[in-house]
């Protein structure tokens, strides 16, 4: 799972928030819980009224849910994985699908939502069963994998196999991200910083009258503590950060990370520490995050080049074990790398 480290009030979640607490006024409101099981969001907004509440909040996160939430049985996506057919009956879910489909395209299959069988085999699926598949299990799962698989438009879906799995994990939190925002902007509410499990999207200023700033956690598995290895202002814009430096468990002596690649049908293998994406849209950001872990630094700085709609920060191991750092020219003047 993907993670930033944020200090949002007097809350840590994922993503490092930084403004001086001696600047906090009452046009400053905040509001935080708890969606898709144990993930935190914070949210805080500037208005000279409390436009939005907590209510609004989870209310929309409940709806988002019912469509999207594997962990819930009655869930639209849960009732469709138990089926080979159904109808499409939320234009939420038919656009997540559309631009799905455009992602896994340009990363080659490496962003792909089908994966949530070889996810759940691995444990790191709903079941969180901690056990190593055989061979056998792997190649029978992975028939089962490929979002070429599946056939969609706006009234209908249908999948190859019945027993496909689809699972928007890798970018559902993103969405839900764009959802909140959508409802802020609608509500007029032009100043806001959204953050779920460590998606962010900034809107506007602060109530200091400044840009949101941003940190970026250290990605490396061995440091016990959560430090940052970049900060960035982070205006109208969406960041989402992938690593596997806090979602692996132990096996023996190896270590089993949740980033499993669609086509191998095994936890990557990756010289790629962890996956900063910018864009206008969190999905865009939450996906393409995903896929750049999946790939090796070479392939992901190669992809990253060819999408307009996006920037990153890549941090990656070379050849000589030596720890590097790749940013996009547009955001070269902006970041601020922690030495």
């Amino acid at each position: 799972m993907r993670r930033l480290v944020l200090f949002l009030f007097f809350v840590l979640v994922s993503v490092f928030l930084f403004f001086n607490k001696n600047n906090i006024n009452k046009n400053e409101i905040y509001i935080t819980g708890t969606t898709m099981g144990p993930i935190v969001y914070n949210i805080k907004y500037v208005s000279k009224d409390i436009l939005i509440n907590k209510s609004d909040i989870d209310s929309l996160l409940i709806l988002f849910n019912n469509i999207f939430s594997t962990y819930q049985q009655t869930s639209y996506i849960s009732t469709l994985n138990k089926s080979k057919s159904m109808e499409i009956v939320n234009p939420l879910f038919y656009n997540l699908l559309k631009e799905s489909k455009k992602i896994y395209e340009a990363t080659e299959g490496a962003f792909d939502p089908t994966v949530g069988p070889l996810v759940n085999a691995w444990g790191f699926g709903p079941l969180k069963k901690k056990n190593i598949p055989s061979k056998e299990e792997i190649d029978s799962i992975i028939k089962l994998v490929g979002f070429d698989k599946l056939y969609f438009d706006e009234t209908i879906i249908t999948k190859n196999h019945k027993n496909s799995y689809i699972d928007f994990s890798s970018i559902a939190k993103g969405y839900a991200v764009d959802f909140i925002a959508k409802y802020f902007n609608d509500n007029n509410v032009k100043n806001y910083f959204i953050d779920i499990g460590g998606e962010v999207k900034c809107n506007g200023i602060n109530s200091s009258g400044k840009i949101w700033n941003i940190g970026i956690e250290n990605p490396f598995l061995e440091n016990s503590s959560r430090k940052l290895i970049a900060s960035i202002p982070l205006k109208n814009l969406s960041l989402a950060t992938s690593g596997n430096y806090r979602n692996y468990y132990l096996n023996n002596d190896s270590i089993i990370v949740h980033t499993i690649n669609p086509k191998t049908g095994y936890p990557t293998e990756s010289n790629m520490l962890s996956a900063s994406v910018f864009s206008k849209d969190c999905f865009t950001s939450d996906a393409y995050a995903t896929a750049f872990m999946v790939l090796d630094f070479n392939k992901a700085k190669e992809i990253s080049k060819k999408i307009d709609e996006i920037n990153v920060f890549l941090v990656y191991k070379d050849s000589l074990g030596n720890i590097n750092t790749y940013v996009s020219p547009n955001l070269s003047d902006l970041i601020d790398i922690k030495k």
